[in-house]
C-alpha cells in the first residue's frame, strides 16, 4: 500500500481540488464558532469556544500535515479525505450544542478523525520514518480521546475541564513531536520530507477560509437586522479591518514564509511555526468576526468587557502571532509590536466607556496603520529590489 499512496520522497505536492472541497467544512465548523460564542459573551462561553476552536483547528492541521506525504490522486487517498470530510461535518454540526445534548457527536465525528488519519498513515508510510511517527501519534490520540469521552459521559465544570485537559494533550503531543517513553522521537520535523510550498498554500488557503468566515458573519449581521446609517458605517469599518487583516498576511508574513519554506532545511521549522501560528490567528479572527457582529447588530450599544477583549484582544493576539513568526524568521517589522502595544495598552483603555461602534473604528484604525505600514516599507524597497 505505501508505495501505491505515498508522494515519493523528491515529488512536488500540490493542493489538490478534494483538499480544497475538504477545506470548505471548516467554513461552516468556523462560522458554527462565531455562532456559538456571539450568542453569549461570557468567560464560559468563550472557554467553550476557545477549546473546539483549538479542537477543530487541531483536527484541519493533523490532517494537513498527513496530506503532505500522500499522493493526493490515488484512489485510498481521495476515500481518506471524503471520510475525514464527513467526520469533520459531524463534529461541525455539534458545536453549538457540544457542551449540551450533542457531547457525543462532537467526540464521536473528532475521534473518527484522529484515530483514522493515524491508523491510515501508519500502513500508508510504512517502512519510512513518517510511519514510525504516526504510531507514536496514534498512542497520544488515544490516550487524549480517554478524556474526551470522558468529558462526554460527565456535563457541566467537568466536561469542560476534561476537554481542556484533552486540548491541552492535543497539542502538548504535537509540540514534542509524539514522544513516547522507550520509543522517544521517531522522527525529526526539520528533515521529514517535507513539502514546503504545500503546506504554505495549505495554510494560505486555511486563513482564506477564516477570513472569508469574519465577511459572511459581518454580512449576515446587516443583513438581519434593519438598515441604519450607523449599522452602514460599522459594515465598512468592519470590512476595511478584514481587508486590513488580509494585508498583513499576505504582504510580509506569507511572503517571508515562502521564502523559507523553498529552502530544504527550513520547511519543517516554517511548517511548525506557520502552524502555532496560525493557531493563534484562528482564535484572534474568531473574536474580531464576534465583535464586529455585535458592533453592527448594536452600534450604539456600551461596550461591554466581552466585547473589549474581543475587539482589541482578537488585533492583539493577530498581530502577537505576526510577531512569533517574524522572530522565527529573524525579521520583526517594528508595526507589529507597536500595533500590538496600542491595541493592548491604549486603544482598549480609551475606549471602553464609549460605544461598540468606536470600539470596532479604533481597532480598525490600528490594523490599517499596520497594514500601511507594510505597504510603505515595502514601497520604499522596491526600488532597492529592481536595481
Amino acid at each position: 500500500m505505501r508505495t501505491a499512496v505515498s508522494r515519493a520522497r523528491d515529488a512536488e505536492r500540490v493542493v489538490s481540488p478534494l483538499e480544497l472541497f475538504f477545506d470548505l467544512v471548516y467554513v461552516f465548523a468556523i462560522g458554527q464558532l462565531s455562532h456559538h460564542l456571539v450568542e453569549h459573551v461570557d468567560l464560559r462561553t468563550g472557554a467553550e469556544t476557545v477549546i473546539m476552536a483549538l479542537a477543530v483547528f487541531y483536527a484541519w492541521y493533523m490532517t494537513a500535515w498527513g496530506a503532505n506525504w500522500l499522493e493526493p490522486d490515488r484512489l485510498p487517498v481521495r476515500a481518506l479525505l471524503v471520510g475525514l470530510m464527513f467526520a469533520s461535518l459531524l463534529m461541525s454540526v455539534a458545536i453549538d450544542d457540544a457542551f449540551g445534548g450533542r457531547a457525543w457527536l462532537f467526540v464521536t465525528g473528532y475521534l473518527l478523525l484522529q484515530v483514522g488519519r493515524a491508523a491510515f498513515l501508519i500502513v500508508a508510510l510504512r517502512g519510512r520514518p513518517q510511519g514510525e511517527h504516526f504510531v507514536n501519534d496514534l498512542v497520544w490520540e488515544l490516550l487524549a480521546g480517554v478524556l474526551w469521552v470522558a468529558g462526554a459521559i460527565v456535563d457541566g465544570d467537568a466536561r469542560l475541564v476534561l476537554w481542556a485537559i484533552a486540548v491541552a494533550a492535543n497539542y502538548g503531543g504535537a509540540w514534542a513531536l509524539h514522544w513516547l517513553p522507550g520509543r522517544g522521537v521517531r522522527v525529526d520535523a526539520g528533515h521529514t520530507e517535507i513539502a514546503g510550498g504545500h503546506l504554505v498554500e495549505r495554510f494560505r488557503l486555511f486563513f482564506i477560509i477564516v477570513l472569508g468566515e469574519t465577511v459572511l458573519t459581518m454580512g449576515n449581521a446587516f443583513a438581519d437586522t434593519e438598515f441604519e446609517l450607523e449599522r452602514l458605517w460599522a459594515l465598512v469599518i468592519g470590512f476595511t479591518g478584514a481587508v486590513a487583516l488580509g494585508w498583513c498576511y499576505f504582504e510580509r508574513a506569507e511572503a517571508l514564509g515562502v521564502e523559507a519554506a523553498e529552502r530544504d532545511e527550513d520547511a519543517g521549522a516554517v511548517g511548525l511555526w506557520g502552524t502555532w501560528t496560525l493557531t493563534l490567528i484562528v482564535l484572534a479572527l474568531i473574536g474580531i468576526a464576534v465583535g464586529d457582529e455585535l458592533a453592527i447588530a448594536h452600534p450604539g450599544d456600551e461596550a461591554t468587557v466581552g466585547f473589549s477583549v474581543l475587539a482589541f484582544g482578537g488585533p492583539a493576539l493577530f498581530l502577537l502571532a505576526q510577531v512569533l513568526f517574524h522572530q522565527m524568521l529573524g525579521r520583526v517589522p517594528r508595526s507589529r509590536p507597536l500595533g500590538l502595544a496600542a491595541a493592548l495598552a491604549l486603544l482598549a483603555v480609551v475606549t471602553a466607556p464609549l460605544t461598540l461602534f468606536v470600539g470596532i473604528a479604533a481597532s480598525t484604525a490600528v490594523l490599517a496603520a499596520v497594514a500601511i505600514s507594510d505597504t510603505v516599507r515595502e514601497g520604499r524597497r522596491a526600488p532597492n529590489r529592481s536595481g
